[in-house]
């Protein structure tokens, strides 16, 4: 390899080393943006705006004109691309074309480079942006009142179950298709007027290889600088408008994974359309459940709605359940990919999350459901009597929220 660069052109020569010199130079404009943005709210903030909030409107307008996920497409491409460059590689080296193979490499280096960079400022700043702005109570409630509202909301939640036909499995089957769905849910965006958002809200897509993601665990992925929120379509259905909303959420830069939860719980459950509202209850009603009977050692109503919850609920959420964990327990081959892909997955779901400052990793996704210490009990030392220091978490808080706005 020595002999072959030395013996390079000169003006050959000359090209690699501006290559790699342009590389050098994007790595540490990488490595700065990635420093920057740590260090003010503030500053995060402003990237996101003005920056990022301009590309997403222009590329997502873009992205919704297509009939295809331009995001699934760059994958394949950048997979076949990636096989391609290292075979010709390879041949380059067996023909001892070192100097062609690195030029290559390099070309490669800084184009990889440049996608950081590019990725960093279009997405990489609102994972510092401060909380996405959801309604919360602050109204202190007694316990009779927390349980009249979650009462309330499981009585809505039942009667939501018997409005929709359900499959041979007992899934509640949706009344709109897949793109009915991604249009109902840029509607239910368009009620958060709050400029933290981004303006507009790109159409989602359903994912051609679904297959792939369900290997690796995932239910959706939001590729910011395409303004693209895609969708696992193997997603057991009553699941399939949260994940929708999640991934419009991140195109709506909100980046962190527990907010962008906290997001389209709040779109779901506030709205006005029964299914969404249905779904917003399967992906959130037990969070919001613990909260009954917080305040005591006695769990009576607890107990008591939650035994009355209407068993084709009950049924359709073991069904989800069994949906993630039965592929894992295939027998032979089957199984074991399976088990492989989502450690994979995870691995790198995980260790990219905490390159974007979430300190939880893939346990992020759960900040803001379980986020507050609802069942501390302390003993008074004077009288032996036992004091619940009662918080309640920000979706159960997102809860008592959406019930005063009902009856404001």
């Amino acid at each position: 390899m020595r002999y072959t660069i030395c013996s390079m052109e000169p003006k050959r020569k000359k090209h690699v080393i501006v290559l790699w010199c342009t590389a050098g130079g994007l790595a540490v404009l990488l490595l700065l943006l990635l420093w920057v943005r740590t260090l003010s709210a503030r500053l995060a903030e402003f990237v996101s705006r003005y920056i990022a909030r301009p590309w997403v409107y222009f590329i997502g307008h873009l992205h919704s004109a297509l009939p295809f996920s331009l995001f699934e497409f760059f994958v394949v491409a950048a997979v076949l691309g990636g096989v391609a460059l290292i075979v010709l590689a390879i041949v380059g080296l067996c023909r001892k074309r070192g100097g062609t193979v690195l030029k290559g490499l390099a070309v490669v280096t800084v184009c990889a480079l440049l996608f950081g960079n590019f990725y960093t400022l279009t997405a990489g700043f609102a994972y510092y942006r401060p909380a996405a702005p959801v309604p919360q109570s602050q109204t202190a409630f007694s316990s009779t009142d927390v349980t009249a509202m979650i009462r309330y909301f499981a009585d809505d939640y039942n009667a939501l179950a018997n409005k929709w036909e359900r499959d041979r499995n007992g899934n509640a089957i949706s009344p709109y298709s897949f793109n009915e769905l991604s249009e109902k849910l840029q509607q239910e965006y368009k009620r958060l007027d709050n400029n933290y958002y981004y303006g507009y809200t790109p159409r989602a897509k359903g994912v051609l290889n679904s297959w792939f993601l369900t290997l690796n665990n995932i239910t959706g992925v939001t590729f910011v600088p395409f303004g693209e929120p895609t969708v696992n379509r193997d997603t057991p259905a009553s699941d399939i408008p949260q994940v929708m909303a999640h991934e419009m959420a991140h195109a709506k830069g909100v980046a962190r994974e527990g907010d962008a939860n906290f997001v389209a719980y709040y779109v779901l459950l506030s709205s006005q359309d029964d299914y969404l509202r249905y779904c917003g209850y399967f992906a959130t009603f037990g969070a919001a459940l613990s909260a009954v009977n917080a305040d005591s050692s006695i769990k009576d109503d607890r107990l008591e709605i939650a035994e009355n919850i209407d068993p084709k609920i009950t049924a359709e959420q073991q069904n989800a359940a069994r949906f993630w964990s039965e592929k894992s327990k295939q027998p032979g081959l089957a199984g074991a990919l399976n088990r492989l892909f989502e450690k994979v997955g995870d691995f790198v779901n995980d260790l990219f999350l905490k390159s974007n400052g979430a300190q939880n990793g893939s346990g992020s996704y759960s900040d803001k459901v379980g986020d507050g210490a609802i069942d501390n009990p302390v003993i008074n030392p004077d009288t032996g009597e036992i004091i619940y220091d009662v918080t309640y978490s920000s979706v159960q808080k997102m809860y008592f929220a959406v019930y005063e706005n009902l009856f404001a």
